[in-house]
């Protein structure tokens, strides 16, 4: 941008910038005050500023009245008023408010001594400039085309956003802010080379050699827990229990839920007349270890199709929940918040208004008979709920909901007290069950709800200590599991499950169905594998990926570690 005189610039111009137009106008009332000092900001650039790019606008000359109302509120503005600013401004301003950011949150100053040398040299740098006694920006009378200095307006240099990358891992983009790059470093990022020394660079014949090579190398990070799970792990365990297993064991039947079943049977109803509908809950609210903000997970059967088993979903279902999506958008007690067809259980996800709850609408029926199982556990066993509304707070506090699901870490709560002797195998529960009773599909999905006595297991009594006990433990098996050779297998409840061998041990209604639908295996060739008790060609973690699993670990590793200790305060500890 060239920067020419005022008075033949922008009138005969056939496009030019309103920010532009006001710098003109204001310059003319402001030169008497530029013998005065201007703001320190505003120098001009020592190196060559690459100016951004500021979209011109149609000018049509305004009519006298209106260009009197103009002149008249140009003239009251500030007549130092800065309408342009350099890039460099951005940076020091940012470097400005970063500092009265730490210095607002730290009630004792602390100063590293890189950061001292760099203030002193900003300092320095500062007065060296000024002492060079910079010139104003000023508009060149007789400039050459081309010249001039590029500056750019205030607002336009704001909404620049700043992107910061990490070099040093696979999460190159870190944020936008000082905060998350600062979070990143701190609670993420290891130092890789914390003396400076020169870091050889290392060449890779091919790409798939150079991606191998980064795996290896984030399977050598370990990954800090984040804050909130620290505090809630070296915390007082009765803190994280006192609401959440009441609201937990509130949340199982609660008169909502009827109106939701009255409301959705009164919905749908018309919409398949000649069948019948029945409407069946599950998930973890109905279990005992949901929380308010968990959905409400519901299946309904549309024609008696309790007993069909779909391991992907079939037209006729993706018609069925389509039909059923038409009278959700059209009723003013539903209010749709997504529907997702290509999932292996397709739902619509739905907020039911009267109540204020959401739902996922599905038509499966092995939901609930997971939560059929699930219920009977934790009534037997009681360790086990606590155990799991503990582990299913940590995932959420870690962050790892996105891969492990709630119930993906209540199966490996259910696999741990299998092998601590004090829950049965889910093979054994099912053996005396009628093969043709019970059926969905090639899975068997009733048991018999016998009492630990009656199967020959202790009753453990739930305290403090012994649910501590147990979680130390659990984490700490985890941390160790050899989940490349090994599965979780609550269906057999046994330790050392290998993988290579596991098929051949499955019952004769797996190998037999397999065989017919060669695309539904077990995938077993997973960085982690559960396997549902139930459905048992499922892998409940096949979402898990390599690093996921390494953090994973990393975080049971953490946890077991801050369990052994006695509880205290966890920031009087870090120091």
């Amino acid at each position: 941008m060239r920067i020419e005189p005022e008075d033949s610039f922008w009138p005969e111009k056939a496009a030019f910038s309103d920010a532009e137009r006001q710098y003109y106008e204001t310059l003319h009332r402001s030169r008497r005050s530029l013998s005065d000092p201007a703001p320190a900001h505003i120098v001009t650039a020592p190196t060559p500023i690459t100016a951004v790019p500021i979209t011109a606008a149609p000018f049509t000359t305004a009519p006298a009245k209106k260009a009197k109302k103009i002149k008249a509120m140009a003239e009251k503005e500030t007549p130092n008023k800065v309408l342009y600013m350099n890039p460099l401004t951005m940076e020091a301003n940012f470097f400005l408010e970063t500092l009265n950011s730490v210095n607002q949150k730290n009630s004792q100053p602390q100063l590293d001594p890189y950061l001292a040398k760099m203030l002193e040299r900003i300092m320095i740098g500062i007065e060296k400039y000024m002492d060079r006694n910079p010139a104003y920006i000023l508009p060149q009378e007789a400039g050459a085309e081309g010249e001039g200095v590029a500056f750019v307006p205030p607002k336009e240099l704001q909404t620049i956003k700043r992107t910061f990358n990490c070099t040093s891992c696979s999460n190159r983009i870190v944020g936008n802010t000082i905060v998350k790059a600062v979070a990143h470093l701190s609670e993420q990022h290891p130092n890789p080379n914390p003396n400076n020394q020169p870091v050889p660079t290392q060449t890779f014949a091919s790409k798939q050699e150079k991606k191998r090579a980064q795996v290896k190398a984030r399977e050598k990070m370990v990954v800090q827990l984040p804050k909130k799970a620290k505090a809630m792990i070296v915390g007082e365990i009765t803190n994280v229990f006192k609401d959440k297993y009441p609201i937990a064991d509130k949340l199982k039947v609660i008169p909502e839920y009827d109106k939701i079943e009255q409301d959705l049977c009164k919905l749908l109803t018309p919409a398949f007349p000649k069948q019948q509908l029945r409407v069946y809950k599950f998930g973890s609210r109905i279990t005992g270890i949901g929380s308010r903000s968990s959905d409400l997970d519901v299946f309904v059967d549309i024609g008696n199709t309790f007993h069909t088993f779909e391991h992907r979903a079939s037209n006729t279902t993706i018609t069925k929940l389509r039909a059923i999506r038409k009278f959700f958008c059209g009723s003013d007690d539903w209010r749709i918040i997504n529907v997702i067809e290509q999932a292996r259980v397709p739902i619509i996800k739905t907020c039911h208004l009267p109540t204020g709850i959401e739902c996922d609408i599905c038509l499966n029926s092995l939901g609930f008979c997971n939560t059929n199982l699930l219920k009977y556990i934790f009534e037997s066993q009681p360790l086990t709920q606590y155990m799991c509304i503990y582990a299913k707070n940590w995932l959420e506090r870690c962050k790892l909901t996105e891969q492990i699901s709630t119930y993906s870490i209540t199966l490996m709560v259910i696999y741990f007290l299998q092998l601590q002797r004090v829950l049965p195998p889910i093979m054994t529960l099912q053996a005396e069950q009628c093969l043709q009773v019970g059926l969905v599909g090639p899975w068997i999905v009733n048991f018999a709800q016998k009492l630990p006595s009656e199967l020959g297991l202790e009753q453990v009594k739930v305290t403090v200590p012994v649910v501590k006990g147990y979680l130390r433990t659990f984490f700490l098996y985890y941390a160790n599991f050899d989940f490349e050779h090994f599965l979780v297998c609550p269906y057999f409840g046994m330790p050392d499950m290998e993988i290579q061998n596991f098929e051949k041990l499955l019952p004769n209604r797996y190998t037999s169905y397999v065989l017919e639908n060669r695309d539904c295996l077990l995938q077993l060739q997973k960085p982690m594998v559960v396997q549902d008790p139930i459905q048992l060609n499922h892998n409940v973690t096949k979402a898990v990926t390599r690093y996921g699993l390494q953090t994973f670990v990393d975080y049971c590793q953490q946890t077991a570690a801050l369990l052994e200790e006695p509880s205290a305060n966890w920031r009087q500890r870090s120091t």
